[in-house]
């Protein structure tokens, strides 16, 4: 049987390491992008420069070609070396032998070049910008450079600022949140809403409701147990003493027997029940009010209790004893648990019905024919059958099938002997 109180081991993520983490990574995604595109705009922007400044010498030899012809004046000697490669070319140009804007490597020097056809028709024109002359954009790439770091840090700076900021706007109040619910308990003090935002305020204002609730819940529950423990227990008493003075009374006819007796098993049924509440209503079970009980003897004796019940519905029973065992738990719920099934059993059942304790586990078997299997036993049904084996830490199954209705307590799950049971994980 599955707790609600299970997912309370499980770990989960921190949001607040989530968020960090979220914001972190878009702001490590958008520094990247921010320096990449600056970085390509840069080499782009020196790029189309070059090639701008080739292009226009190119054009401007060919305007010239077109009047002077071999008399034409060549690019500017102070800035580019220019070829013919019909005379003597260096073979390294040689290899680029197709009209474009080229750009390679010679040892440490970076080399922009532009190739043409020649305007006479024969052969390809060079012209090659000589030893760092295509580096005149330096001083304004590292102008550049700096006005872009600047900024760049700026933005960062601004960015880390805003994560920084975002993170605390929401992990304040989750934080707040957090431990205004380790004050949730009944008896930790009472707190206030002083969160600024509407959601996380909603939030608070429902723990503080819960709170007042559970509190007052609580001390229902206190009261019900104080004024059930005196007041209940108080009238049994009367009705138990009252019988045993009505049994001491002679000749008294057969239906006043009858009746005492009715009385005295109902009060006996009333005094465990009583007892069984009252444990269950508890924080702790205290050790006192457990014992090693024999499971077999509990069996039997229940089955002698209800011996009337049985004859009565002219119904029978088969118990099997495999090698029974023992279990320490309070008299009171060993009692219900199987005086419960046993009446849920015969009350549906069309037939004999099977009752197997096998070491710890007790399982008892009915034939239904397809009748409502839920009985109210004691006024709960089997609620209170799980709601004691719930708390004690017993596993209780019921399976029901077309013709049979099979219900299974294994008790091997009780604290052992000396230790006190406790409420925490107490849920049905």
């Amino acid at each position: 049987m599955d707790k609600a109180t299970d997912s309370k081991h499980k770990h989960f993520p921190s949001i607040y390491r989530r968020v960090r983490w979220s914001f972190g990574i878009i702001t490590l995604v958008m520094f990247t992008l921010f320096w990449s595109l600056i970085y390509v705009a840069e080499n782009k922007f020196e790029v189309l420069s070059l090639h701008h400044w080739l292009d226009t010498e190119a054009e401007l030899y060919r305007t010239n070609f077109a009047q002077q012809a071999w008399d034409a004046p060549k690019p500017n000697p102070l800035e580019f070396d220019s070829f013919w490669s019909e005379s003597k070319t260096p073979d390294w140009l040689l290899k680029f032998d197709q009209p474009g804007f080229y750009e390679k490597l010679l040892g440490t020097e970076d080399k922009h070049f532009v190739v043409f056809a020649h305007p006479s028709g024969k052969g390809l024109m060079y012209i090659v910008f000589q030893d760092d002359s295509d580096d005149y954009l330096d001083d304004y790439e590292s102008s550049l450079h700096q006005f872009t770091f600047a900024l760049g840090g700026l933005l960062s700076l601004l960015m880390l600022a805003y994560g920084i900021y975002m993170v605390r706007i929401l992990s304040k109040p989750l934080s707040i949140i957090e431990k205004k619910i380790h004050h949730m308990a009944p008896d930790a003090a009472m707190f206030e809403v002083e969160t600024r935002f509407s959601e996380t305020r909603q939030i608070e204002q429902a723990l503080l409701d819960s709170k007042v609730d559970i509190a007052l819940f609580f001390q229902r529950e206190k009261e019900f147990s104080r004024f059930a423990s005196h007041e209940l227990r108080t009238p049994i008493m009367v009705i138990q003493g009252s019988t045993e003075l009505l049994e001491r009374i002679p000749d008294q006819p057969r239906l006043a027997q009858k009746a005492v007796q009715r009385i005295e098993s109902a009060t006996q049924e009333m005094t465990v029940l009583t007892e069984a509440f009252l444990l269950l209503g508890k924080a702790e079970i205290e050790t006192q009010h457990c014992a090693q009980h024999a499971l077999a003897e509990s069996v039997e004796a229940q089955l002698s209790l209800l011996s009337p019940l049985f004859a009565k519905q002219d119904a029978t029973y088969q118990l099997t004893l495999i090698e029974p065992g023992s279990v320490w738990a309070p008299e009171s719920f060993i009692a219900i648990l199987i005086n419960n099934l046993i009446k849920n059993a015969f009350s549906y059942s069309i037939g004999d019905i099977a009752i197997t304790l096998e070491e710890t586990l007790l399982t008892i078997t009915n034939r239904h024919d397809g009748n409502d299997t839920f009985n109210a036993g004691y006024g709960c049904g089997l609620v209170i059958v799980e709601r004691i084996c719930t708390r004690m830490g017993w596993h209780f199954i019921t399976e029901k099938n077309a013709q049979t209705f099979i219900a299974s307590i294994d008790f091997t799950a009780a604290n052992p002997a000396g230790e006190a049971v406790s409420a925490g994980d107490d849920h049905v």
